[in-house]
């Protein structure tokens, strides 16, 4: 079977050049890889190179995935790079990172001269964030190698500002009114293939995950309705659409905090029909809660319990207060209704993650499993039970409250 030359690629882009490349874990969609050059003056001397293919495979089955999707990649690296679009709208000073956009290709595999096949397939390169780590591994590193607790501190609550203050500007009406005057931009983010994709990858196996639960049928139909907004229709905006910590990078070096700025990568789910409190922010602090309760349950008093515990409300707090998303409580107000989203969203990746990554740690998943249910729950059946006196005083007593303090209440 051929394997791909990506060297040969490459030096079609940097001419006389030549290069070493290696396939990166990263990922499952695209095959990511990191390019060294070895010899010659053009280009830079690394890169990261993903090639996509019209599908992905997971599990031994392809999936159709169109190449559009770095299309996208593209146009958000352009959006969020230096001087672009979206950092002039959120202001420079507390402002995350993107890899540096160096150029994308499309077309069957022998024009791009990586294989002599006919396939089509896209490929993107773009900048080399050396020495750094997700940004789990980042609060790991963080909380076994600060040689003071208050450096440490910094540069989590500076991370968590800037993580919730960037995400709470692109979800907003300006965004999303910003882009549809990009006629192209607009274009590249105007996302019709991703619902059977986002389906597959969290959706689909979802009822196995809630097997043992008695009310299974009733949670999985919450959800479903919410995914499809068959009872309540939420504004569309710019969403990243996989945000995640695996997709948050820092470099794993001592930095000081003024300093400190995550990278965000892999922007192939971006789409300006997108879920934002509901969607990114439910998924983000939903991971992360999982991997706070099992640092909890290890130590609670423990560096790392402290630093997620802390990553997460700085996050919420500058969520917050950008978003102002303000909840009366009512079955008609629109924030409401996105509480209530958020919750079933958060509960629904609480328990993707458990069973994906967590099952063999036996306590810290039975809690993960009964914190993701209990929003299940408490979202009701709609938002006459959300609202409802009684299922309002619980939700004051929400695991960590991270999904409540998103919002803002009368």
């Amino acid at each position: 079977m051929e394997q791909p030359d990506y060297s040969r690629y490459l030096q079609s882009i940097y001419q006389d050049t030549t290069w070493e490349v290696e396939r990166t874990p990263h990922g499952s969609i695209n095959a990511t890889l990191r390019a060294r050059k070895t010899d010659g003056q053009n280009g830079p001397a690394s890169l990261v190179l993903k090639h996509a293919s019209p599908y992905f495979e997971d599990e031994g089955s392809l999936h159709p995935f169109s190449l559009h999707r770095q299309k996208t990649e593209e146009t958000m690296l352009k959006l969020w790079g230096h001087e672009g679009t979206l950092v002039a709208a959120v202001g420079a000073t507390h402002v995350w990172h993107v890899p540096k956009f160096f150029g994308r290709d499309e077309g069957s595999e022998s024009r791009l001269c990586v294989s002599s096949k006919t396939d089509e397939a896209s490929i993107i390169l773009m900048e080399d964030i050396k020495e750094a780590g997700n940004l789990r591994e980042w609060i790991e590193f963080m909380a076994q190698s600060a040689t003071h607790a208050s450096a440490a501190t910094e540069c989590v609550s500076r991370v968590g500002h800037i993580l919730g203050k960037c995400l709470a500007a692109m979800h907003s009406r300006r965004t999303a009114d910003l882009i549809q005057t990009r006629p192209e931009d607009a274009r590249a983010l105007d996302r019709t293939d991703l619902d059977p994709v986002t389906w597959y990858l969290d959706m689909d196996i979802f009822p196995t995950f809630l097997s043992k639960e008695p009310k299974a049928e009733a949670y999985f139909d919450r959800l479903v309705e919410d995914y499809r907004g068959q009872k309540y229709t939420y504004p569309s905006c710019v969403a990243h659409g996989d945000f995640h910590f695996g997709n948050i990078i820092l470099p794993l070096t001592q930095t000081p905090a003024e300093q400190t700025r995550p990278y965000i990568i892999d922007w192939e789910f971006s789409t300006s029909r997108g879920r934002g409190v509901n969607g990114d922010a439910a998924q983000f602090l939903g991971i992360l809660h999982c991997r706070l309760i099992s640092a909890a349950r290890q130590n609670s008093a423990s560096p790392l319990t402290r630093l997620l515990r802390l990553l997460c409300r700085k996050f919420c707090e500058a969520y917050r207060e950008r978003a102002a998303l303000q909840c009366s409580m009512t079955a008609a107000d629109p924030n409401s209704q996105l509480y209530r989203s958020a919750m079933l969203f958060c509960g629904r990746d609480m328990i993707n993650y458990a069973n994906d990554a967590c099952a063999e740690d036996d306590e810290a998943f039975g809690e993960m499993m009964a914190v993701g249910l209990w929003y299940l729950e408490h979202a009701g059946d709609d938002m006459g039970e959300f609202v409802g006196q009684a299922n309002r005083r619980d939700l004051a007593n929400e695991d960590e409250g991270f999904i409540r303090s998103l919002f803002m209440f009368d």
